[in-house]
């Protein structure tokens, strides 16, 4: 059994397609969340979404967007994230806001003879709290995985991908498939296959999203930001 895990989407539509052309018919989908901010295609992201994932949970971009809370991202981000989220809301329908407002916020997921955790976050806090797997002292992952019943927990939010073991457990963070930030850039997602693990790189149409950034009614140093993001992975 092949199940393909990704988060962060962040409305990057060519991201989304180089993935979908390299990881073809996976036997489940699962979305981490944050379909939304930062990018150019919010309605076909969040319409291949409802499509395509078998079991996701909501980022605290998409609760801030169906709620009005504020998404606490990191402070270099919130002025990116108000902007791009206010062409989203004028983009998106009713059914679509709806859709990322009612994913859970934690989910538990069986297959293949394994337990999946899905949050977005952390255990402790599923919306807003940075947990770097890979940097994150062992007492605090312990403290985390306190009472989670499942072999993998998967978290996204940080856009960095590791896969980490602690207590017989893995962590695993698949980075973003459409904002990468761990200094390449090139999108991440993870793949369980019969009980193997892998995060995945793959390259995406950089150029074409930033030129449709480019057309996004923005400020043109809130463009140019957003572009050297995905131009550098940072």
């Amino acid at each position: 059994m092949r199940v393909l895990v990704f988060s962060d989407l962040h409305a990057n539509w060519e991201a989304l397609l180089a993935m979908q052309a390299v990881e073809r018919k996976p036997d489940a989908t699962l979305f981490l969340g944050d379909a939304i901010d930062f990018g150019p295609d919010p309605l076909l992201s969040v319409r291949w979404l409802r499509k395509n994932v078998h079991y996701g949970v909501r980022g605290n971009h998409d609760n801030a967007l169906a709620t009005g809370m504020d998404c606490l991202c990191e402070e270099e981000y919130g002025d990116l994230a108000l902007a791009t989220r206010e062409y989203t809301a004028r983009t998106l329908g009713p059914e679509e806001i709806s859709y990322l407002g009612e994913l859970p916020l934690e989910v538990y997921v069986n297959l293949g003879g394994a337990c999946f955790y899905l949050t977005h976050a952390a255990p402790s806090n599923h919306l807003f709290k940075y947990l770097n797997v890979a940097m994150a002292r062992e007492e605090e992952l312990i403290e985390e995985m306190a009472g989670i019943e499942a072999d993998i927990i998967f978290l996204g939010h940080t856009h960095i991908p590791a896969i980490r073991k602690v207590e017989d457990i893995y962590l695993v963070n698949p980075g973003s498939l459409g904002q990468p930030r761990h200094g390449i850039p090139s999108a991440t997602y993870a793949v369980w296959e019969d009980g193997e693990l892998a995060i995945r790189h793959v390259d995406f149409d950089r150029t074409l999203t930033q030129r449709k950034l480019s057309l996004l009614p923005l400020e043109p140093g809130q463009i140019q930001r957003l572009q050297d993001i995905l131009e550098r992975g940072l």
